[in-house]
């Protein structure tokens, strides 16, 4: 579950993990009492265990709490492929606003229905992520009937003027097109999102985006015949900021992260192999994210090119996901090999307006119980055992590689009687041919 204490713009997520499983279940979320449900957002991972890939399905629901307050999560359940799994509930306590919230909606003079483009922040820094959502509000007292008409050509028309210029953007991309009802200047409105992404500017300029112009149309309850109207939104100004002086000013990540870390085991063997996942995790560009810089020696620790996955979750106003890096490491010596000497990540935190470092935590103990004898003699173990062993797994396919002879060749029966038989094949063959032309 989410985190229990947060603002009402941002909403509350249940989600529920199911490891290994191809397939997508329907699951029932429980009803909170004082939120609506927003809707249910489904991804896929794949990662790798024991040398077999593992497909895990994410499936999270959004609640939109109604008001600010104190609210109670009794304990429930939710069925998994047959399989109950309960949760204690929570406390959930909804705060009134964020640190720095935004004026709140505008309504046109004389209007009871307006477009709006909303942003989630008014300023940020380069590299920040800014959420953008164009909303159609009626208020539930509108005296006329409007319908919208050709709305999916009029969004490409709209869309190509919100979208900023040099900005990575990540798109809601949203297909259902329901009436939510939300509180607008003490009124009751039904809100329509037409459109939802979070921007990225690459570039210190400001965020321009004109007014655009929705086209629908309305019947009067006098007539039964439609007549145009439109309806046009306010331009929407972001204040971009440049990163404080630093050497990788621009080069690095902006936004909110932390480490997540592992290794396949902490014990190893001189000259052996172990993976090591590196993974960051938190609110920012998740596509974008540059592999973590290794500056170990690798006279002392081996890094092979990693392999990296991404998910990428939208909740609210807010782009959060992972991202992980899959190392092989081998260690050159015995000993203790702290890995914050090996591996670090530096991003800039716009909550605190500085640069910081992510490093591990972690020590690789090398030797010990875990170390072989000689990398020579583990070398020739696995070459002349006819079974595996229960420690030959956990060996390097490189051990001992040094010392192997490639001169002697070790012969192979089946191959061997392969050879025999291809011969007698072309002795009975010019046989045939040479009684063929006796006679």
């Amino acid at each position: 579950m989410g985190q229990p204490n947060f603002p009402i713009e941002r909403p509350f997520v249940i989600t529920v993990t199911i490891t290994n499983s191809d397939t997508r279940p329907i699951l029932t979320f429980p009803d909170i009492a004082g939120f609506v449900k927003k809707g249910t957002s489904a991804s896929v991972t794949t990662t790798e265990v024991g040398g077999k890939s593992v497909t895990n399905q994410i499936i999270t629901q959004n609640y939109q709490a109604r008001a600010p307050g104190r609210y109670r999560l009794p304990p429930f359940v939710i069925v998994i492929n047959g399989t109950p799994v309960r949760s204690e509930g929570a406390e959930l306590v909804v705060s009134s606003s964020l640190q720095n919230p935004l004026p709140p909606p505008v309504v046109p003079s004389g209007n009871a229905a307006f477009l709006q483009l909303q942003t989630s922040k008014s300023a940020i820094y380069a590299g920040e992520g800014v959420g953008m959502t164009l909303s159609f509000f009626v208020a539930d007292n509108y005296p006329y009937e409007l319908s919208f008409t050709a709305l999916d050509k009029q969004l490409q028309t709209i869309i190509k003027q919100i979208r900023p210029v040099n900005a990575w953007e990540e798109n809601w991309n949203i297909t259902d097109l329901k009436p939510s009802p939300v509180l607008v200047a003490g009124k009751k409105y039904r809100q329509y999102q037409l459109y939802r992404a979070e921007f990225f500017p690459l570039a210190v300029r400001p965020l321009r985006v004109p007014a655009v112009t929705l086209q629908l149309t309305q019947t009067r309850p006098a007539t039964t015949q439609p007549e145009p109207v439109s309806f046009t939104s306010r331009p929407v100004a972001v204040e971009v900021r440049a990163l404080p002086a630093h050497p990788l000013r621009g080069r690095v990540p902006v936004g909110l992260f932390r480490l997540e870390e592992g290794l396949s085991r902490q014990r190893v063997g001189l000259g052996q192999s172990v993976r090591y996942s590196f993974a960051i995790a938190g609110e920012g560009n998740i596509a974008t994210l540059p592999n973590p810089t290794t500056t170990g020696n690798p006279t002392e620790l081996e890094v092979f090119p990693p392999e990296s996955r991404h998910v990428i979750n939208r909740t609210g106003d807010r782009i959060t996901g992972r991202k992980s890096f899959s190392y092989f490491l081998v260690p050159h010596r015995n000993g203790s090999v702290t890995l914050a000497n090996q591996f670090q990540w530096i991003y800039f935190d716009p909550q605190r307006a500085r640069y910081d470092t992510l490093r591990s935590r972690l020590q690789l103990l090398v030797g010990g119980q875990a170390s072989l004898n000689t990398t020579a003699n583990a070398a020739m173990d696995t070459l002349t055992a006819n079974q595996p062993t229960d420690d030959s797994s956990e060996r390097s396919l490189y051990a001992g590689i040094d010392v192997l002879d490639s001169t002697e060749q070790p012969i192979q029966v089946s191959a061997l009687i392969r050879a025999i038989a291809n011969v007698l094949i072309v002795l009975m063959l010019l046989g045939m041919i040479f009684v063929f032309f006796r006679k």
